[in-house]
């Protein structure tokens, strides 16, 4: 690559091909590089009490001057249109907000390259479009951005790692699953996140705004998809996990197993063949790995096996998509024919148009819309 300042250059590959191993080779290899990984969680500290000193404590530890300081923080907050939280708690952000938050802490440093890996995940079509804007707008830094598919929207030169096709085949999608049983009713959902009561053994923190999602009646049918729209921050993470009884919710009379946002956080064993047993020999996953040293594809196709094989009636999926190359994506269509054909119902968030358009071509899919 060919790098100068305020160029962007998108490098595409597949999962488990080394995008990110390039990343690393990158960070070690020239001292101005600055590496927002898939795990937008990692690069926050925790250490301040607000979404403004997060993005300044870069800042803070190489002794740059207040007044400086405060003018570039303000200006990467809008830039990533995160300025109406500035004040926010860190912790009480959502999955797109956490992901712009992370690079807005990386960029504030203004690096001379920026390497941003699989930077597009679970953005809602706002986010993405101040993340593009962001890319545009950084005159002294090269952009280099990784994904397993060009953005459309990004300009510069696209460049495929190894031999990896810039326009894939087409997905092979499964069979129609034909039509769904009777209607579950999991009742008037309620989601209130981050007013809970600290536990002893955790690190004082201030009290984070409390949010709230509902009263949402919520109903699914065996066999079929109920997609769960809304924009970033609009609740639909709460709500998932408020039907799954957690955050000191009620949950529902009827038994379901939740699909967490990051995969690595539901990882329970330290072998593949021990998260999922022999679910994972189909897929030629390997027994023996630890299921977090699998590529961010294989992890989402594991971390559905583990969930699904749960066997429960109602399979609640939070972003499923993010961190699926071309490959994992039409494996993952078939893990969730698999399951309607079962007679599970589903209930999926995702902000990917595309895949739950590609859902709807073989299941029946409904929509509830958390923006409305």
């Amino acid at each position: 690559m060919e790098l100068s300042a305020g160029s962007i250059v998108q490098v595409i590959g597949g999962s488990g091909q080394g995008l990110s191993r390039l990343a690393e080779q990158l960070r070690r290899e020239h001292r101005h590089v600055g590496v927002v990984s898939q795990d937008a969680l990692a690069h926050i500290t925790f250490l301040r009490e607000t979404v403004a000193e997060e993005v300044a404590f870069g800042l803070e530890q190489r002794g740059v001057d207040r007044q400086e300081m405060e003018r570039r923080v303000d200006r990467i907050l809008q830039l990533v249109g995160l300025s109406e939280l500035a004040e926010a708690d860190p912790a009480a952000l959502s999955g797109g907000q956490t992901r712009r938050l992370a690079v807005a802490a990386v960029a504030v440093l203004e690096p001379e390259i920026l390497v941003l890996d699989d930077p597009f995940a679970g953005l809602d079509d706002t986010s993405a479009e101040q993340l593009l804007a962001l890319c545009r707008q950084l005159p002294h830094t090269a952009v280099i951005v990784l994904g397993n598919r060009p953005h459309p929207l990004l300009p510069g030169e696209v460049l495929p790692l190894a031999d990896a096709p810039l326009t894939p085949p087409d997905l092979q999608l499964p069979e129609p699953v034909g039509q769904g049983g009777a209607v579950l009713d999991l009742g008037s959902v309620t989601g209130r996140r981050g007013a809970g009561r600290r536990r002893w053994w955790q690190f004082p923190r201030p009290d984070a705004r409390e949010f709230n999602v509902g009263p949402v009646g919520v109903r699914v049918a065996p066999g079929e998809v109920l997609w769960l729209r809304g924009a970033n921050g609009s609740g639909k993470t709460t709500l998932l996990r408020a039907i799954a009884g957690l955050d000191g919710a009620p949950g529902t009379h009827i038994p379901v197993a939740l699909m967490l946002q990051r995969a690595g956080d539901q990882v329970v064993d330290t072998t593949v063949r021990g998260f999922v047993g022999r679910a994972g020999e189909p897929l030629g996953l390997d027994p023996d790995a630890h299921p977090l040293d699998l590529g961010a594809t294989d992890l989402r196709l594991a971390q559905f096996l583990a969930v699904a094989g749960l066997g429960r009636p109602v399979l609640l999926a939070d972003e499923p998509d993010v961190g699926l190359d071309h490959r994992g994506r039409g494996v993952m269509h078939g893990l969730i024919a698999e399951q309607l054909r079962a007679g599970t119902a589903l209930v999926i968030t995702c902000h990917d148009a595309d895949f739950m358009g590609e859902v709807a071509r073989y299941a029946r899919v409904s929509c509830l819309n958390l923006d409305q």
